[in-house]
């Protein structure tokens, strides 16, 4: 695989640029040849169509998430990628940029006494701060060392790629979504009703820990 990048960007990337460009990185799709110029362009010019720039913090995040999950698919959909090989290289994209942080949280979790209660006390504050009740209207049901259960009524990117007319891309926010669980499958079992991605009202996480394996006698 050759991807094309441009050589030609500033020495000094916008805000835009540098939200995009450690994302494009991690973006490869085997056997095909992408111009990731071209998705950086589009992202810029849609990060500057969405005022991104005055949006708070966490809605410049949610703005990199969903701007990439767009641009990405348009493109990489020009050039004649199967959706599911699109959504697959998006999210192992989104993997690799979480992957140091991810590392990080799952190496401090399974040192505990309790890593299913490491793991809900790190990450319930980053879900609060970022999926706020104005765009998720989360609800937290329980969260202990049993389980961590919580809704959502409302999602910034159903409204996101609804607005676009995409709505076949809500699918791969959910992927983003669930990136966390994957990291930590041999502590954490997630139960998910997800009706966003059909155009429903409601999702809701069930997180309980996980049981054991079964050594074999």
């Amino acid at each position: 695989m050759n991807d094309k990048v441009d050589s030609t960007s500033s020495a000094t990337p916008s805000t835009a640029e540098s939200r995009v460009n450690p994302l494009l990185d991690h973006l490869n799709v085997e056997g095909a040849e992408v111009d990731k110029s071209k998705i950086r362009d589009l992202f810029i010019q849609l990060w500057d169509f969405e005022d991104a720039e005055n949006l708070s913090p966490e809605n410049q995040y949610l703005t990199t998430v969903g701007l990439f999950i767009y641009t990405s698919h348009n493109i990489l959909d020009d050039h004649n990628i199967r959706m599911d090989r699109i959504r697959q290289a998006i999210t192992q994209a989104f993997e690799q940029w979480k992957k140091p942080e991810l590392e990080k949280m799952v190496a401090a979790e399974k040192a505990s006494d309790n890593p299913f209660k490491a793991f809900v006390d790190s990450n319930l504050p980053l879900v609060d701060e970022i999926y706020t009740w104005e765009n998720f209207r989360l609800d937290h049901k329980q969260a202990d060392e049993k389980q961590w259960a919580y809704k959502m009524e409302k999602c910034w990117f159903k409204d996101f790629f609804v607005r676009f007319g995409r709505v076949d891309y809500i699918e791969t926010a959910c992927m983003f979504d669930q990136i966390p669980l994957n990291a930590r499958k041999d502590y954490v079992d997630l139960k998910l009703s997800n009706m966003f991605r059909k155009l429903g009202k409601v999702c809701k996480f069930d997180y309980k820990p996980a049981k054991p394996e079964k050594k074999d006698s």
